[in-house]
């Protein structure tokens, strides 16, 4: 049998078989490995009524491996950039487990570990918005298995990601699957894990949902092939998929409703499509996205797995390097008390931890919000092509990201200024 696929079978059968658990379990012991994903459903009586825990959680089971209706996620699973994120919620979950700070080597919660000790949960259901159903969207469960008699076990702060079902009538279901993956991550990372209420309404919206948006925009671009078939379908999805794809793409986040002239700072740092737009530049830019980090940033991400002499980042392959750098950047400034609130927090903390990208990363930062929040109004002359600076402004774009490197400037000179 050819290597490549006795690799992916391999990871197949441990991705699945294994995170629905070997056998019985207490009600804390982890349903199965956590770099692995389990596919659940709601238990529903004949008329489709949600069969509820004592504590008010959604009773799911597990659906079997070999059930038709989900063949198509496991080999979203298995291969191409839903796999590449899937893997990314792996990296997520063991800097959770593995990342300290300071001279006391003080790391995340006991409750953030125990959670990023638990596989990647999937909720396949086309309800997921009726509020009976999930009385807590994306967190808390009641397990049952049905090879197991008694009740259900309880998880009230267990994380989930929830898909909807008719999966095979979503045309791009890996952009689909992606937000709402991106969206578990991006918010375990933001909350430091952390379960309770007040970390999770503290966690800043404009953040989640951009990095979780900036993922959508590689996964209409992400090919597996050649030619026409090789990426999504221009046409593929909803009216609001595509429509975030081309403003991602053509920088609409920074400008006016018209394309013309700068939007005001501060209603475009709220916007989670500039926060997008900013953080999926990084992840193509080969000075930021492609650029191997210090050894040392790679700890927690490849313990004890990495043989010496190989670096995690060719291991990690150019996606997720990025994607590594940033979870260890923002969640690190979790870890240090100091969470970033938006993307200008974010930039900085990037630049700050990874000051051989430093110029590059303010630099992108400055040409994609047209100097916006740096200089009052921006730079407007000759605006833009098509997203991108137009030749004429791009020198005053790079004085002003010079002057933020060397510190004469700030990120948010235009904001504090007024």
């Amino acid at each position: 049998m050819n290597m490549i696929v006795m690799k992916r079978r391999a990871f197949y059968l441990a991705a699945v078989s294994l995170a629905l658990g070997g056998g019985c379990h207490g009600d804390d012991s982890p349903l199965g490995l956590p770099d692995a994903y389990t596919l659940v459903a709601p238990v529903r009586d004949p008329a489709g009524r949600p069969q509820l825990s004592p504590g008010g959680l959604p009773v799911v089971s597990p659906i079997a491996v070999d059930d038709p209706a989900t063949a198509i996620l496991h080999k979203l699973f298995l291969v191409g950039f839903v796999s590449e994120v899937l893997r990314t919620d792996y990296l997520a979950k063991q800097f959770l487990r593995e990342a300290t700070v300071g001279d006391v080597n003080a790391g995340f919660s006991a409750a953030a570990r125990r959670l990023a000790n638990e596989p990647t949960v999937f909720v396949i259901d086309d309800r997921l918005a009726d509020a009976i159903s999930f009385p807590r969207p994306e967190r808390g469960l009641a397990v049952k298995r049905p090879w197991t008699f008694g009740a259900p076990s309880e998880r009230p702060a267990l994380p989930w990601v929830g898909v909807a079902a008719a999966l095979e009538r979503d045309s791009a279901l890996g952009q689909t699957v992606v937000a709402a993956l991106g969206r578990h991550i991006a918010r375990a990372v933001a909350t430091g894990g952390d379960p309770g209420v007040a970390a999770a309404a503290a966690a800043p919206a404009v953040l989640i949902d951009g990095y979780a948006q900036s993922l959508e925009v590689i996964a209409r671009e992400w090919r597996l092939g050649e030619g026409p078939q090789g990426a999504m379908s221009p046409d593929a999805g909803t009216a609001a998929q595509r429509a975030l794809f081309a403003a991602v793409r053509q920088n609409r986040f920074a400008t006016g409703p018209d394309g013309h002239g700068v939007r005001a700072p501060a209603e475009m740092l709220a916007d989670p499509g500039l926060t997008a737009t900013v953080l999926y530049r990084f992840a193509q830019a080969k000075g930021v996205g492609h650029r191997v980090a210090p050894p040392e940033l790679y700890g927690p991400f490849v313990k004890e797995r990495v043989p010496p002499g190989i670096s995690p980042a060719a291991v990690l392959g150019p996606f997720r390097n990025f994607q590594a750098k940033l979870i260890a950047v923002w969640g690190g400034a979790v870890l240090r008390g100091k969470p970033p609130r938006d993307i200008v927090d974010l930039v900085e903390d990037y630049a700050a931890d990874l000051p051989a990208e430093r110029s590059e990363a303010i630099r992108l930062f400055i040409v994609t919000t047209f100097g916006a929040t740096v200089k009052e109004g921006g730079v407007v002359a000759g605006l833009a092509v098509h997203g991108k600076a137009s030749d004429d402004v791009l020198p005053e774009l790079t004085a002003l990201a010079a002057e933020v490197t060397a510190g004469r400037r700030s990120l948010r000179q235009a904001l504090t200024t007024r």
